[in-house]
């Protein structure tokens, strides 16, 4: 049992460091990416624009990295065996500000982007913001009452180290 709860901990450990290292090649290579896109679509009349998208991804991109990167800190303490470490309460909360930041900042790029540079894709623009809001708020809500649960499993695995 320890030999797979120690490999699993492992390949999640990896996996989430390959979904960082992913996540920052597709950031560096955005503005490569987005500029042919304009470009063969011949939508290039501002010169400004794909820069200004460029920011509005790397804005909204902060706090999804910091996330995983503290996923990451999560995953090495499991991995470590210290899933009862006081930091994961703390961890777990900073998960969800992130979530929930995530919602306030990608629906303001959306709405900017759509009232400053009329890109009023409709469609585009709008089941991007119900899902990431509604996922957000899903991972904010879970990695809070994931928080109050690992504060209360510490509290009473520290009670039960006192008692013994």
């Amino acid at each position: 049992m320890k030999i797979t709860t120690n490999r699993s901990s492992k390949i999640l450990n990896n996996i989430v460091l390959v979904g960082i290292v992913l996540t920052l090649l597709l950031l560096i290579g955005t503005p490569l990416v987005l500029t042919a896109f304009f470009k063969t679509q011949s939508l290039i009349e501002d010169s400004n624009i794909v820069s200004v998208i460029t920011a509005a991804i790397y804005i909204c991109a902060i706090p999804y990295v910091y996330a995983l990167i503290l996923l990451k800190k999560l995953c090495e303490l499991v991995a470590n065996k210290n899933p009862f470490s006081p930091r994961v309460p703390v961890i777990s909360k900073k998960i969800a500000m992130c979530a929930f930041s995530e919602v306030i900042l990608f629906n303001g790029v959306t709405i900017f982007l759509c009232y400053f540079y009329d890109m009023y894709l409709y469609a585009l623009t709008i089941f991007p913001c119900i899902i990431v809001s509604f996922v957000s708020i899903a991972i904010g809500f879970m990695s809070l009452v994931s928080s109050k649960l690992f504060e209360m499993a510490i509290e009473i695995k520290d009670e039960n180290d006192k008692t013994i």
